[in-house]
C-alpha cells in the first residue's frame, strides 16, 4: 500500500477546523442587491443657484458676511450662512429684523458675493450729468 503525505503537494480543501478559524468566504453582492440611497437631481435653476452661492461661499471674509440676491429682487446679508443638500440657512444682518434665521432655496439665488456691505452701483454713462458748482446750482457755460 502506498501512503500519501498530506505535506507534499496536497491539493485537498481546507478542513472544517481551518475554515470556522478563517471565517465564511464573502459572496460578491451587487449593486442592484444593494444600492445606494438616490438623491434627487437639482432642476437646472436649483444647480446654477447652489453654484452661484457656493462660489461666493468659498470667499466669504473674516467678517463672515455673505450678500445673496434673491429672484424678486430681494437683497440679504446673512452671516453664519450653511448650505444644505435642499436649502440654505444664515442669520439676517441686513433686510429683515437683525438676529431673524432666514432659509432659502437655491433656486431662488440670482447672485451672491461675500461681504456685507452692497457694491456700489455701476454708473449710467447715457444719463445727463450736468455740472454743479460749489453752491449747488447748474452751471450752464
Amino acid at each position: 500500500m502506498h501512503s500519501a503525505s498530506p505535506n507534499a503537494g496536497s491539493t485537498a480543501p481546507e478542513s472544517n477546523a481551518q475554515q470556522a478559524a478563517v471565517g465564511p468566504a464573502a459572496e460578491p453582492v451587487s449593486a442592484a442587491a444593494n444600492p445606494a440611497p438616490m438623491s434627487r437631481a437639482d432642476s437646472p435653476a436649483e444647480a446654477q443657484g447652489r453654484r452661484i452661492l457656493s462660489t461666493a461661499f468659498v470667499q466669504i471674509g473674516p467678517d463672515g458676511h455673505l450678500t445673496v440676491e434673491l429672484r424678486g429682487g430681494r437683497v440679504l446679508v446673512l452671516r453664519d450662512v450653511v448650505m444644505r443638500p435642499e436649502d440654505y440657512c444664515g442669520v439676517q444682518v441686513l433686510g429683515a429684523p437683525s438676529g431673524a434665521k432666514f432659509c432659502g432655496g437655491y433656486a431662488e439665488v440670482a447672485g451672491a458675493r461675500p461681504g456685507g456691505a452692497p457694491t456700489p452701483g455701476e454708473p449710467d454713462l447715457a444719463a445727463p450729468n450736468p455740472l454743479k458748482s460749489p453752491d449747488g446750482t447748474a452751471n450752464r457755460n
